[in-house]
């Protein structure tokens, strides 16, 4: 998949998600489901490198900072309330404990990719 917009999405993502913590909504819910998605779908190296562009610009740097940021505080844990989010919007489709487990291995390896944390 081409990911040269995937980090930007991600950083969308992520932000729609900090602002919907506390509204529990499936509706609402869809884009947590969405970063598993993307984070499964998209090279880690790859995406790592995208946000490390990104966060380089004046543009969208301080934004995707924050995102790298609540990353792990949204999915890094499976008790967070990120992973709480997709398990919801996923409803039926996986295992709840599947979902966790791929949300915090898949965020582990893309905020301690060397793109992003050297």
């Amino acid at each position: 998949m081409d990911c040269r917009a995937c980090g930007a999405l991600l950083v969308s993502k992520v932000h729609k998600i900090a602002e919907r913590v506390d509204q529990k909504d499936r509706v609402r819910d869809k884009d947590a489901l969405d970063i598993l998605r993307l984070l499964r779908a998209i090279d880690t190296d790859a995406l790592a490198s995208r946000l490390a562009l990104l966060r380089e610009s004046s543009l969208a740097g301080a934004g995707t900072n924050k995102a790298i940021a609540l990353l792990p505080r949204l999915f890094g844990d499976p008790s967070g309330e990120g992973v709480a989010m997709a398990v919801r919007a996923a409803g039926d489709q996986e295992e709840p404990a599947t979902i966790a487990a791929s949300l915090v291995a898949l965020v582990d390896a893309l905020t301690n990719d060397p793109a992003l944390s050297g």
